[in-house]
This record gives C-alpha cells, sequence and structure tokens, in this order.
C-alpha cells in the first residue's frame, strides 16, 4: 500500500518538479545563462557611461546620474520578470512539451504560481551581477537609497507578473504567431512608468495613462528619496492597491486564455 501524501505535499512536489525542470535546462545551457545577463548589463553601461558624461558636462549633477542609475536597475525587476514568463513559455512551446505538462498531473495553478517563481530565480541571476559592475564602475550601489529598495523590489516584481500574465495569455490566444506581439509588449509600458524623467514631461493625456500603472508610483518614489530623501510612503500604498487589482484581473484573463486554449485544442497545436 502506498501512503497517501496530503495535498500540500502533492503541490509542493509539482511546483518543484516544474523549477527543476528549468533549471537542469539553464544548467546545461550556458548561452541561456549568458543571455539572462546581458541585457541587463547593457543596458547599465550605456546608461552608465551617460551619466559620467552629464556629470563631467555639469555641476551638481550627482542626483540625475542617481536617478537614472537606479532607474536602471529598478526597471529590471519589471520588465525582467515579464520576459522571463513569456520566455518560460515560449521555452516549452518550442520544445513541444506544453501539452505533456497539462496532460501530467501539473494543475493550472501550479503552473501559474511555478512561472512566477521561476521568473524571481531568473530576475536573481539577471539583475546581481548589474548591481555589481553599476558599483565598481560607476560608484554608485542601489542599497545606498536604504531599506525601500527592497520594497521597490517587491512592488515592480508584481508588476512584471501581472503585465507577464497578459503577454503569456496574449501567445495562449493567439498562438506563436503572436511571439513578436510579446516581445514588442515587453517594452511597452517603460516610456508611460518614467523610470528616468518625472511624468510631468508627458503629454497630458499620457499622464492619466501613467498614473493608472503602478510602477510609475515606484519610480516617482524612487526619485524622490534621490533628489529629496522624501519616500512618499503614499505612492507605495497606491502601488501595492494597483498591483493587486491588476494581479486579479491578470489573473482572470491568464485563465481564460488557458480555457480557451484547451478547449480548442491549442495546448497540442500551439505553433506559428
Amino acid at each position: 500500500m502506498f501512503e497517501r501524501q496530503h495535498p500540500c505535499a502533492l503541490f509542493l512536489h509539482r511546483i518543484w518538479a516544474l523549477l527543476l525542470r528549468h533549471v537542469f535546462l539553464y544548467i546545461g545551457s550556458w548561452p541561456r545563462l549568458v543571455e539572462m545577463m546581458y541585457w541587463p548589463m547593457i543596458n547599465i553601461l550605456m546608461w552608465g557611461f551617460v551619466s559620467l558624461y552629464i556629470v563631467q558636462q555639469f555641476t551638481n549633477a550627482a542626483v540625475v546620474t542617481g536617478v537614472f542609475l537606479a532607474g536602471v536597475l529598478l526597471c529590471e525587476f519589471f520588465v525582467r520578470t515579464s520576459i522571463s514568463m513569456m520566455v518560460m513559455y515560449i521555452e516549452e512551446v518550442w520544445s513541444r512539451n506544453l501539452g505533456h505538462l497539462f496532460a501530467s498531473p501539473l494543475k493550472f495553478t501550479d503552473y501559474a504560481i511555478g512561472i512566477l517563481g521561476l521568473s524571481m530565480v531568473r530576475i536573481v541571476v539577471s539583475v546581481i551581477p548589474a548591481i555589481i559592475v553599476t558599483k565598481y564602475l560607476f560608484g554608485f550601489s542601489l542599497f545606498s537609497l536604504g531599506w525601500p529598495v527592497a520594497l521597490y523590489a517587491v512592488l515592480l516584481t508584481m508588476s512584471g507578473w501581472w503585465y507577464g500574465l497578459c503577454i503569456v495569455s496574449l501567445m495562449l490566444r493567439f498562438g506563436l504567431a503572436a511571439e513578436w506581439l510579446g516581445w514588442m509588449s515587453s517594452w511597452l509600458l517603460i516610456p508611460l512608468i518614467a523610470p528616468y524623467y518625472p511624468v510631468s514631461v508627458l503629454p497630458h493625456w499620457l499622464q492619466i495613462i501613467s498614473w493608472s500603472l503602478p510602477p510609475t508610483y515606484v519610480f516617482e518614489s524612487m526619485k524622490s528619496l534621490t533628489a529629496t530623501h522624501d519616500l512618499h510612503s503614499d505612492y507605495l500604498w497606491t502601488a501595492l492597491y494597483l498591483n493587486i487589482f491588476y494581479m486579479a484581473a491578470a489573473a482572470f484573463i491568464f485563465y481564460r486564455a488557458y480555457r480557451g486554449a484547451r478547449q480548442r485544442g491549442g495546448l497540442l497545436q500551439v505553433g506559428e
């Protein structure tokens, strides 16, 4: 007789199996590891040298430099989370493994939670080298902002989660032919959330859209903290509430896209 396991234990086993599937994939493929670290490194090098130029040309530009570098690093938490979730979905499609996953005991909620957890692993691998380079090449430490950095990272990761779910839902609905839309969508919100400049520089109608997005409040708090040492905790509470709302909406959209793909056989036939 096999001992019957608790449902929570089975749930954790399924999540762990999904995690291991991707961990082994990346351990055995150094180009994938390089790709995760490459783009954050390119961004920080480009903006880092721009900030050095500003310091050389203008006096009292240290605050602008801090905003640039902190904005680039924190922006990676949002961008890399959503891109990581999209890439993990595409990996399953390319390997024709998506149908096999859902034919296994893996449930829809297991897969959703699994890709959220895996995105956090990818963020650590992607962002830590960029933080180290920023510290020793440009003399700026993200941790100089203090404990609010942890709040910024959590809130931006949450934003990346709901946005990543929306992107994956798009590809579930329209198939791998929508992959180019996924890559475009990954950077679509960056000009709107104003990571490097104040929201006030945007046209009025774009400001309305910008203030409806949680990352905008995080970056406004970061810029205020860097320039005047004022945290604006009300911004962070607003970002949290909006993240919860968008997360619930994205989970519903993701579930509907999954149900639709399953009913029409899209999980087995997904492709170009």
